[in-house]
């Protein structure tokens, strides 16, 4: 008979607790009870382990970290454990503590009502964990998606894509980059800002608002529409166009003062030619700031290895999985109700011979951390972010005298 693997870590330190049988994710190295399984959160209905899950009297709901506006780590040695996750409830206004606190206080529904003991009330049914989110590598030697192929994977997304953003993008932007990006670019007041993979247009929108006269292209016809549509309802003044970054040939040589470009150039079938065209269409000092997915850290790599795979708990995240660095290749992912996306990835010392030919020059490299704010108001969900850099910033300049012969050459 399997037992609870949670049962045998908190026996360890109580020897009156009962190691109950391990019904759940059976064949794992972390089989569990129901009590120490997952729950369904009702408000957003996915399946979130009892560590980050709450349960509020007033509504009589079961919430989880991720839905939750926020949460804090409250320091109390119980168990195994030296602190507890507590909820921010948005139909009561206050926090509620996880699961695993009010087991160990005797305030669990189940043990406040038998019936929703008898009924496993808020238990996931299914018996094997499934992961938010999957990740499939495709090698170099393998058929690379056609241009045609990634453009039609990115209109495919385009809607859910932009449903999914605020006025300053999403949870990653505002609460990683965004601060630092804009930071960089500083006074863009009169300047031509070209936005390469503009997307549906935030970073344009944000831009134009700042005082920069902005371009915004993409290979996606769907996501041009969208921008599109947005500057319609609320006119900027500013021109979307579709165009492959490698061919920028509607632009003339020397049109912008700055081109921004956030989490493109990972996703471009041909980086190399991309940076080329921007440095063709760029002034002279003109500035390239552009942001990637941490090539280090991509998600080729294998993300973080954590004990069990579903803890919302920022210990059992035990290390990153970090492997095959140097393989060039074709990553397809797949997130929530997003369909499958592609992107590529480069060790970084590709990125820095690709701007070496273009003759940028780079002015700095940045790695940016979770805001301060982030990691009070939300550590279960940012934690991790401080641990490794999820992504990097360069700042590069095309300077006013090309280099010397040869010395663009990796």
């Amino acid at each position: 008979m399997a037992q609870c693997r949670y049962c045998r870590m908190i026996e360890k330190t109580d020897p009156r607790y009962r190691i109950r049988r391990a019904k759940w994710d059976l064949g794992s190295e972390f089989p569990r009870c129901a009590w120490h399984w997952q729950f369904v959160c009702d408000r957003c209905g996915r399946r979130i382990s009892f560590h980050g899950v709450a349960w509020c009297e007033y509504s009589e709901e079961f919430f989880c970290i991720r839905c939750a506006l926020r949460h804090r780590k409250t320091l109390s040695s119980f168990w195994a454990w030296d602190y507890y996750h507590e909820l921010w409830c948005r139909n009561c206004a206050r926090h509620h503590p996880a699961l695993d606190w009010l087991e160990f206080t005797g305030n669990h529904p189940w043990q406040r009502s038998k019936s929703a003991a008898r009924a496993l009330k808020g238990l996931s049914r299914r018996r094997k964990m499934e992961l938010w989110g999957w990740v499939r590598w495709a090698a170099q030697e393998l058929q690379s998606p056609s241009l045609r192929q990634v453009e039609r994977a990115w209109d495919s997304a385009a809607e859910k894509w932009d449903a999914s953003y605020g006025k300053y993008g999403d949870s990653y932007r505002q609460n990683i980059f965004n601060p630092v990006l804009f930071s960089l670019l500083g006074d863009v007041r009169g300047k031509r800002i070209l936005d390469a993979g503009c997307g549906a247009g935030y970073l344009s929108r944000l831009l134009t608002e700042n005082g920069g006269r902005v371009t915004g292209v993409d290979l996606s016809r769907k996501f041009i529409e969208i921008a599109r549509g947005h500057e319609k309802r609320r006119s900027l003044g500013i021109r979307y166009e579709e165009a492959d970054l490698a061919n920028l040939s509607r632009f003339s040589t020397a049109t912008f003062d700055i081109v921004a470009s956030v989490y493109v150039l990972c996703d471009t079938r041909d980086c190399s030619k991309a940076i080329c065209e921007i440095a063709r269409v760029l002034k002279a000092n003109g500035r390239f700031v552009f942001l990637i997915g941490h090539p280090c850290f991509g998600w080729q790599s294998g993300g973080w290895h954590k004990v069990p795979r579903d803890s919302q708990r920022t210990e059992d995240a035990l290390y990153f999985k970090s492997d095959n660095y140097f393989r060039r290749g074709t990553l397809e992912s797949q997130w929530g109700e997003l369909p499958v996306l592609p992107s590529f990835h480069r060790p970084l010392s590709d990125y820095f011979h690709f701007l070496k030919r273009a003759g940028f020059l780079v002015r700095n490299l940045i790695e940016p951390r979770p805001i301060p704010k982030a990691l009070r108001d939300r550590p279960g969900e940012w934690d991790r972010e401080d641990r490794i850099p999820p992504v990097l910033i360069i700042d590069a300049i095309k300077p006013t005298a090309p280099t010397q012969p040869g010395v663009n050459s990796p």
